[in-house]
């Protein structure tokens, strides 16, 4: 099914923020935003925080007691060793590898949940709005045909002007996900 949508080009990344803000005092769908690099007021906006860190630290924490448990069941249980009478499991003997084996188990699960979460896996296409749409430009896709009647595409294209969007594109896309 084709749906038209408004795309709206901005040169910073104030702008774009101006502009979302404006667009949603007025109540207009933002379908997404697309930027070079991170910007925190946008995703704040749109409510797409991630809860990301949070996981990380959970699985942090689980790491840690993981790698603990495992190193006590090799030391103390599976194959204890006698070395001149020392004892079988001392903590500072393994803080390193505990360390390490944290960060490498962290960074894997919190990675792999990353990708699961965005949909990116190998051979996946990419969906680029525009050419050239992630380089050096802020692009704001709006709404749909289905949601904005010809009240709001003015509305809109009022607010995008204002705000200093350099390029307004009205355009079919479409909606069916493959």
């Amino acid at each position: 099914m084709k749906q038209k949508e408004i795309i709206a080009v901005f040169d910073n990344d104030e702008d774009l923020v101006s502009a979302i803000r404006k667009l949603l005092e007025n109540k207009i769908r933002i379908r997404d935003a697309y930027t070079p690099f991170p910007v925190h007021d946008v995703l704040r906006l749109l409510g797409r925080e991630t809860r990301l860190p949070y996981f990380a630290v959970i699985a942090g924490a689980v790491n840690i007691i993981a790698a603990l448990g495992f190193l006590y069941w090799v030391a103390v249980i599976d194959y204890p060793l006698n070395f001149g009478g020392k004892p079988a499991f001392t903590l500072p003997a393994f803080v390193v590898i505990t360390y390490l084996l944290t960060i490498l188990l962290t960074f894997l699960i919190t990675s792999l949940l990353f990708q699961v979460r965005t949909g990116l896996y190998p051979g996946k296409e990419p969906e680029e709005v525009m050419e050239g749409s992630t380089d050096d430009k802020f692009i704001l896709a709006l709404g749909s045909n289905i949601d904005m009647n010809e009240k709001d595409r003015s509305m809109a294209d009022s607010i995008l002007r204002e705000c200093g969007a350099t390029d307004i594109i009205e355009r079919e896309r479409d909606n069916e996900k493959k």
